[in-house]
Formats: C-alpha cells, sequence, structure tokens
C-alpha cells in the first residue's frame, strides 16, 4: 500500500465515522420533520379552535371533500397528531412511537387528501413526511435524542426489556 493511501484511509478513518454520520443524519430528519409536523399542524389546530371562517373550511373539506364522518373532530385529530408527533420527534422522546402517528397520518393524507389534482404538491410533502417517519420507526431516534439519554441512564429490568425495546 502506497503511503499516500495509507494517510488517506487515516485521514478518512479520523474524520469520517458511519455510526456517527448515520446519528447526526438521524438528527437532522428528526429536527425537519419535527419542525415542520408542529407547524403545519399548530396553525390548523389554532385555527379550528379560535376561527369559525376557518373552522368551517376544515367542515366542508373533511366533511363534503373527504367524506369523513364528524369532520371538524377528525380534523382536528389529524392536526393533533401532526403537533404532538411533531413535538416528540422534534426532541427525540418515544420517536418510534411518535413517528408511527406522523406516518399513520401522513399516509392518510396521502390516500385520502393528495391523490388525483394535488399530487404533484401536497401529495410529494406527505409522501416525503411519511418516508421520513418511516425511518424514524425503523431506526428510532439515534445517539443524539432523548431516548438515547434515557435509555442510557434508566434501570434495567428483564422483564421491562420488551417494552423498553419497543418504546425507545
Amino acid at each position: 500500500m502506497t503511503l499516500l493511501k495509507q494517510y488517506l484511509l487515516l485521514m478518512n478513518n479520523k474524520f469520517y465515522n458511519e455510526k456517527t454520520a448515520w446519528n447526526v443524519l438521524l438528527l437532522l430528519i428528526r429536527i425537519w420533520l419535527g419542525y415542520r409536523m408542529f407547524f403545519a399542524g399548530y396553525a390548523s389546530v389554532v385555527d379550528i379552535l379560535f376561527h369559525p371562517k376557518e373552522r368551517a373550511f376544515f367542515e366542508t373539506w373533511f366533511g363534503e371533500e373527504l367524506h369523513f364522518p364528524m369532520p371538524v373532530v377528525m380534523a382536528f385529530i389529524a392536526k393533533g397528531a401532526e403537533v404532538s408527533g411533531g413535538v416528540f420527534v422534534f426532541v427525540g422522546l418515544f420517536t418510534r412511537i411518535a413517528a408511527s402517528v406522523i406516518a399513520f397520518t401522513m399516509l392518510v393524507a396521502t390516500l385520502v387528501a393528495n391523490l388525483g389534482e394535488n399530487f404533484v404538491i401536497d401529495g410529494g410533502f406527505t409522501i416525503s413526511y411519511f418516508l421520513f417517519a418511516l425511518v424514524l420507526i425503523v431506526a428510532g431516534g439515534g445517539r443524539y435524542s432523548l431516548d438515547h439519554f434515557l435509555r442510557k441512564k434508566a434501570v434495567s429490568f428483564q422483564s421491562l426489556t420488551p417494552i423498553k425495546n419497543f418504546l425507545f
């Protein structure tokens, strides 16, 4: 092996670590997805609660266009899932559960609301959010999450291991 090749391998191992890179990527996905979900849902939740004109919009959209029963309640549940899932994903607490809530909400949004004329714009967003959430369901929150911090501090009980593995 040439001296240059040895030097390049040493520098690669010194400055790049695949595990660290994966954890940084999970952190970035969590921050982006959590941020987007929170702010997308928050404005809608506030509108549903405090603005009758916007509440009427959601009633028309979820009721007449999407044919959901109890349209305002369904809109509030969907947008509330975005807000709460976004907060938990952002901080990395119960990441897999929160990402599951987001993934389900985005899958339903894609299949019910965005297939057809809105798919290019809105469907692209909801599919992307679904895929980001899917990554977090599979991989968890990563090293830079509250899940990881709590797992390191938690007392280990053998009987709780399956529950702990699912939650964190």
